[in-house]
């Protein structure tokens, strides 16, 4: 009497996993913005391209960008963060940073801006005020954070270190084809953390271990990386824009900035299915979440992020859900 629910729940699970794998795959056009030596933000569309004016300008050349649910924030190289209403690309406030900033990210709602020289400071974005600084690697070029984590790539022989986003303490991540160059473009998916540089080198580190899963040349320099559902976007100085197959390193397709890319961000936040705090990744932060939200969801229905399926209440099916799609 018992065999029966079990083999039923067993079959359910299944089921929800199997069509959720079907429907992933290369990700429908997103926005995709872009920045360089001009100063000015553009958006387009990350399949066909398109590029037009957002916003900006900033007072040097952008390089690095960040966005959370309303805003965009580009960095120039002399210190300046001019944040843009995300919808709109009106400018909403200049901040400043101590110095020149070399990449961007966001974390638990703040900004983590580093410098050439290793430090990294937290940001209020409403502010602008300096919270906290982190001392990280000397030459940090690119940053990326997931969960906690935090990797960021130092021009000293182009070794990548992974540390905490609140108390540093970086350690040794790995390094690929002896590090020719500093990392300028960082990206990843549920397994992996793609690097790239300015003279061609790319890499593929596994996301748990660092252990090197691949690496080569492209025929062109790296000036910035994102991921575009299941491909890379990797940007050329000139702004030239390849979408690469992360398997093969196989071109599929080409894009034509009307600007040089010093830095790319695209916005893909509701490709993440189940990622219910908004952190790129599903792990237990949404699984707590999801509990916390437990039973009939409020009026309107965006009020309840944790209601997967769209069934006015947070339970089971949710759940399953939510593993269905687990990342970490």
């Amino acid at each position: 009497m018992t065999a029966a629910p079990c083999k039923s729940a067993t079959t359910v699970v299944s089921a929800m996993v199997l069509g959720l794998c079907l429907a992933t795959g290369p990700a429908a056009a997103n926005d995709l913005y872009i920045a360089g030596t001009l100063g000015e933000v553009y958006q387009g569309d990350s399949v066909a391209g398109g590029f037009e004016l957002f916003g900006g300008i900033c007072l040097g050349s952008i390089q690095a960008m960040a966005m959370d649910d309303s805003f965009i924030y580009a960095g120039d190289n002399i210190g300046g963060i001019i944040q843009l209403d995300l919808e709109t690309g009106t400018f909403v406030n200049i901040f400043f940073a101590p110095d020149s900033i070399s990449a961007m990210v966001m974390h638990d709602g703040d900004l983590l801006i580093s410098e050439v020289d290793g430090d990294i400071h937290r940001l209020n974005p409403t502010t602008g005020l300096v919270e906290s600084t982190l001392l990280g690697p000397y030459g940090v070029e690119a940053m990326l954070v997931l969960g906690d984590d935090l990797y960021v790539s130092s021009a000293i022989e182009g070794i990548i270190w992974k540390g905490n986003a609140v108390s540093g303490e970086f350690e040794y991540f790995g390094c690929g084809c002896g590090c020719s160059g500093p990392a300028l473009g960082m990206a990843n998916d549920d397994l992996s953390l793609y690097v790239a540089d300015g003279f061609g080198q790319y890499v593929r580190y596994d996301l748990a271990t660092g252990f090197l899963m691949d690496e080569g040349f492209l025929p062109f320099g790296t000036s910035a990386m994102v991921m575009d559902g299941e491909d890379l976007l990797l940007s050329e100085p000139d702004g030239t824009i390849h979408r690469i197959d992360p398997v093969s390193w196989l071109e599929l397709d080409t894009m034509i900035s009307p600007v040089t890319i010093e830095t790319m961000l695209i916005d893909d936040a509701v490709s993440v299915f189940g990622d219910i705090d908004g952190d790129g990744i599903v792990g237990i932060n949404d699984f707590l979440a999801l509990l916390a939200a437990w039973g009939r969801c409020p009026a309107p229905p965006e009020a309840c992020p944790a209601d997967l399926d769209n069934d006015g209440f947070v339970r089971i099916t949710d759940f399953l859900l939510l593993l269905g799609n687990w990342t970490l």
